[in-house]
């Protein structure tokens, strides 16, 4: 079972570079890297990132970009604007190559009340899958509460038109924000998920530490690995969800500890 851990749980106090030495520290050996800023796309400074994790034994399985600044206009009409944002992605998906990563967690469209052609967001995703292809990058479209990736039909109506495969990460913070369980995500989702940001729930609260919340925690990991062992559980919580370092690592534990109750 591998447990890793988001760069996004020491934002905005440390930046990201150096969290990989906190991470190695509390005995994470696996890690979704956030890259914060636009000079956190740049090359060398991604180099210098794979060279800390290497040189410490970290594995970065997958990336995740400040989307809300540019994913939802890959699919503008403005077509100057849509160039520029391509830009932007293709400059993600070489950040994530250069840092070895796996995936590429995406959001893509912010969810509006305008009405949606679902064949002609099919294309604008194709067309992104491609782009990653070249980059050697698998695009795994996350559900998130702003956004259109909330809506389980518009998930199917989208993927249904698609020509490529389209990979996904369950949030499970942003499925109870979405008002779904992360069950719904899991059966629609199936053989395509290949990353889970794990959190717990409950008592008013929508993301806390594993473990000191109310969800089914154990029944979603025993679920996960019965699609695919190798799917990795990153624990992604916001700053202000934990007290010290030391409950990130007492959380890595409990979520081992699930998997090893089957």
């Amino acid at each position: 079972m591998k447990v890793g851990i988001s760069t996004a749980c020491f934002y905005p106090h440390v930046n990201t570079e150096d969290t990989i030495k906190i991470i190695s520290d509390l005995g994470f050996d696996l890690c979704e890297v956030f890259l914060e800023a636009e000079c956190e796309m740049n090359y060398d400074f991604c180099l210098d990132l794979r060279d800390r994790a290497d040189k410490l034994g970290v594995k970065i399985y997958s990336v995740h970009g400040f989307s809300a600044g540019f994913e939802p206009y890959l699919f503008d009409k403005y077509q100057r604007r849509k160039d520029e944002m391509e830009k932007r992605f293709r400059k993600m998906c070489e950040a994530a190559n250069v840092l070895g990563a796996e995936c590429y967690t995406f959001h893509g469209l912010r969810k509006t009340q305008e009405t949606l052609d679902y064949k002609e967001v099919a294309e604008g995703m194709d067309y992104l899958c491609n782009i990653s292809k070249e980059y050697g990058i698998k695009i795994a479209w996350e559900n998130v509460a702003w956004c259109r990736t909330s809506d389980l039909s518009f998930i199917r109506d989208v993927t249904k038109n698609m020509k490529n495969d389209i990979y996904y990460t369950l949030d499970i913070k942003q499925a109870i924000r979405s008002g779904k369980s992360p069950f719904d995500y899991l059966k629609l989702y199936n053989q395509k998920l290949i990353n889970v940001h794990i959190n717990d729930a409950g008592y008013g609260f929508t993301c806390l530490l594993p473990g000191k919340g109310q969800m089914n925690l154990e029944g979603i990991v025993k679920h996960v690995k019965s699609i695919n062992e190798d799917i990795p559980f990153i624990i992604e919580l916001y700053r202000e969800n934990y007290n010290t370092y030391e409950d990130l690592k007492i959380a890595k534990k409990y979520i081992e500890e699930l998997g090893d109750n089957e």
